[in-house]
């Protein structure tokens, strides 16, 4: 009798568990995504966010989202380059640097000729194009990246291959 009793609660407590939830449940995936901030609907924080990056000296901020977490992302020029910067909940600012960018630039840009570009027989001009994209990728591996990109970008526009804007 006592061990019905026990496991006769046991399944109240767990079919109590288990059952049907309320219809008050939130979809919660709406908190995990990056929320774009358009300048028509900006709110007050994101007009404080903007600020204080460009208090930073950063200029022409742009794509400013906010993820998840809380933190604040954004596209900036400084020094004629444009970079991202985050900014957390503390309202620290961070900066990828120049030449990380340049760096994934470089990779990119090196991705695209190498897939695209061929060193086969009978096209003109191919081989040529094909050791340009070589050289231009050791630059990219030397951290010569403007001499890199330059290369790329010319191979590139040489072999009419469309790429990214940078």
């Amino acid at each position: 009798m006592k061990h019905n009793l026990f496991a006769l609660g046991l399944i109240s407590i767990l079919t109590g568990l288990a059952g049907p939830q309320s219809g008050a449940a939130q979809d919660s995936s709406a908190s995990y995504t990056v929320n774009p901030v358009s300048p028509s609907d900006a709110s007050a924080g994101a007009a404080a966010i903007k600020s204080r990056i460009e208090a930073w000296g950063y200029g022409d901020v742009k794509d400013l989202s906010r993820d998840r977490t809380g933190s604040w992302h954004a596209h900036v020029i400084r020094n004629k380059v444009e970079i991202a910067v985050s900014v957390d909940k503390g309202g620290r600012i961070t900066a990828q640097s120049a030449d990380k960018q340049r760096a994934a630039r470089c990779r990119q840009l090196y991705g695209i000729a190498s897939r695209y570009v061929s060193g086969g027989a009978g096209v003109e001009g191919s081989l040529a194009a094909n050791m340009g994209v070589i050289d231009a990728g050791l630059d990219c591996q030397k951290g010569r990246y403007e001499e890199g990109i330059q290369a790329l970008e010319k191979v590139l526009n040489g072999q009419r291959i469309s790429y990214p804007p940078g």
